[in-house]
């Protein structure tokens, strides 16, 4: 176990050139048709991916010790029937501590039911993002799906209340569509329907999906809105995040979040390099239903190859694309991408005088 500490370490402050988290979309399918979706549904090759069983495993077993986070989004990840078989490959090959699902929280009874396979593994973090667009019926027509809100806060309730190693917040994507109604949809959210916890995305160009001309003012101005909830609430409800680990890591992961809201509002509307992209530079890695890795969503054009050309061998494709993990930090390739940020601030010491300080505060 100290042997696992210590090379997740040195991978994050010194080499971070080894997996930390892995972004596995298993499938694209989906029943929300949510207009800032990058998915293409009307391609039925996309539609029709999804790796076996027995390729994920040969896949999982020879991941390096450093991994120890696994998203698992699509599409909609409870939907598919080999969820819990997925899961439980990565629990059995790897040395992941926590699993992240997004998902837009519609399917209640599947995801009660997985509640019973989480109950086995309680040394296992199951952690789950419930994105949410907007209140009530705005929100079901928004993704198109019948009475989608009401699902999603009853999921959130039957998460909240579930074991101590099940963790629940809503996901809010501010966009087009609600920037200018951030502010109610967050108070209604916390104060109506008791939300503990919400995290903040900014929609990004990507896939099918390109912001429209115009609205980008207007989306970051909602952004700020919601950064600024957050945090408040945060602070006045002496909330930790993800209420979980130790104090010392609640302060850091706050920390982190608060730095990162930051750095997204000077970045959006005028692009620029802030800090080296650690994460698709060697943290971070995205797995799509065909077997394609890329080193994040951003890179479109940049993909590392195709497990099946690699025999499922993930850590040698890693290895062989060390050119192009070179190239990611040295083009000082920069984005808004939440995830690649999270990794970025944390591996990186110009925050770590700031994270001390959050620590030192009571």
């Amino acid at each position: 176990m100290a042997s696992k500490h210590i090379k997740t370490f040195k991978n994050i402050v010194k080499d971070r050139d080894k997996l930390m988290s892995l972004i596995h979309f298993i499938t694209n399918k989906c029943n929300a048709r949510c207009p800032h979706c990058f998915i293409d549904f009307n391609n039925k090759d996309t539609q029709a991916q999804k790796m076996s069983l027995s390729d994920i495993e040969a896949m999982t077993k020879k991941v390096g010790p450093e991994l120890i986070n696994v998203n698992i989004t699509g599409g909609e990840p409870f939907y598919s029937n080999d969820l819990e078989a997925i899961c439980e490959l990565y629990i059995k090959n790897t040395n992941i501590s926590s699993i992240f699902f997004s998902t837009h929280g519609g399917a209640t009874k599947r995801i009660e039911s997985f509640l019973k396979f989480a109950e086995k593994f309680p040394s296992i973090t199951f952690i789950f993002s419930l994105s949410v667009d907007h209140l009530g019926d705005s929100h079901s027509e928004y993704r198109k799906v019948n009475r989608l809100f009401e699902s999603a806060m009853e999921t959130y309730d039957l998460l909240k209340n579930a074991g101590s190693n099940i963790k629940a917040m809503v996901s809010i994507t501010v966009s087009e569509f609600n920037a200018k109604e951030i502010g109610v949809i967050f108070d209604t959210l916390t104060q109506d329907y008791g939300v503990r916890e919400i995290t903040a995305n900014i929609v990004r160009d990507e896939g099918v999906y390109q912001t429209p001309k115009g609205k980008k003012q207007e989306i970051l101005e909602g952004y700020k809105v919601l950064t600024k909830k957050i945090t408040d609430h945060k602070k006045s409800k002496n909330q930790n995040n993800y209420n979980i680990k130790t104090n010392l890591y609640n302060k850091m992961m706050n920390y982190k979040d608060e730095v990162m809201h930051q750095e997204i509002i000077s970045t959006y509307m005028e692009p620029k390099y802030k800090v080296p992209c650690y994460a698709g530079g060697g943290l971070l890695g995205v797995l799509y239903p065909n077997g394609d890795i890329y080193p994040c969503e951003i890179l479109e054009d940049k993909k590392m190859g195709n497990l099946y050309d690699y025999n499922m061998d993930i850590q040698k494709l890693w290895e062989d694309n060390f050119e192009l993990r070179q190239w990611i930090k040295n083009s000082k390739c920069n984005c808004t991408y939440e995830c690649a940020w999270s990794y970025n601030i944390i591996a990186n010491k110009k925050y770590y005088p700031g994270i001390l300080l959050a620590n030192l505060k009571p």
